[in-house]
């Protein structure tokens, strides 16, 4: 049963093999690469052209099938390995999460972990499903959904408590960072505690504003 506190995000994947390094990693996913997938030496080239020269990356390419869509995926260097930057449609105009997320997982079941049974890594692969106890410490968490849950979604946070609330919430916020971006913002508002979209932008806004003035009245103190 799906968590409805949580909303679908992009999954991220990092490939990591400290000790058989970099390049014996690059070889055994290329090596390993089956139907439906296939390594792109050309787009890799295209991309490490603009990169440049120093810059470590392998680019694979599946067709669709088995409800998968036609796909581009990036590996890009990281200290221990590679990480997935980019997964890009061929065919279509975009992707989103949840087609991102299958394409994703699907280069790992016929790529990554044949490969990592040759060459020992360390497979990564974040949550699909994730909500405010993934984004931000749980004093702060707690202080949105406490705003949220008593403020009236149609005047946001127009109203001298709920501004009160919203507040509190962004000085907790500053003091103890979290990941919570304003999109992911704007998704759990709309989708999960259900605020008008014209809102919900709102106060995204008003957040990474926020934000950035408590920052910048820190360096000026200092």
């Amino acid at each position: 049963m799906a968590d409805e506190t949580k909303i679908e995000v992009f999954q991220d994947l990092r490939l990591l093999s400290p000790a058989a390094g970099r390049a014996d990693l690059r070889r055994a996913l290329i090596a390993n690469a089956s139907e439906p997938w296939r390594h792109s030496k050309d787009r890799e080239q295209d991309i490490a052209g603009n990169a440049g020269p120093d810059v470590d990356l392998i680019v694979f390419e599946r067709d669709e099938s088995e409800g998968v869509e036609a796909v581009a995926l990036v590996l890009w260097q990281r200290d221990e390995g590679f990480e997935v930057t980019n997964i890009v449609p061929r065919e279509i105009g975009d992707l989103g999460e949840h087609r991102y997320n299958i394409a994703l997982r699907d280069f790992v079941r016929h790529v990554a972990e044949p490969a990592a049974e040759r060459v020992r890594f360390k497979i990564e692969v974040s949550p699909s499903a994730q909500g405010l106890d993934d984004w931000l410490p749980r004093e702060a968490a707690n202080a949105l959904r406490h705003f949220s849950a008593a403020a009236n979604k149609a005047t946001g946070s127009a109203h001298p408590m709920d501004r009160s609330r919203w507040l509190a919430f962004l000085v907790i916020a500053h003091r103890d960072r979290g990941d919570l971006t304003s999109d992911r913002l704007i998704r759990w508002l709309t989708e999960v505690e259900r605020w008008p979209e014209d809102k919900a932008h709102e106060l995204a806004a008003d957040y990474e504003f926020g934000l950035d003035l408590l920052d910048e009245y820190n360096r000026d103190r200092s």
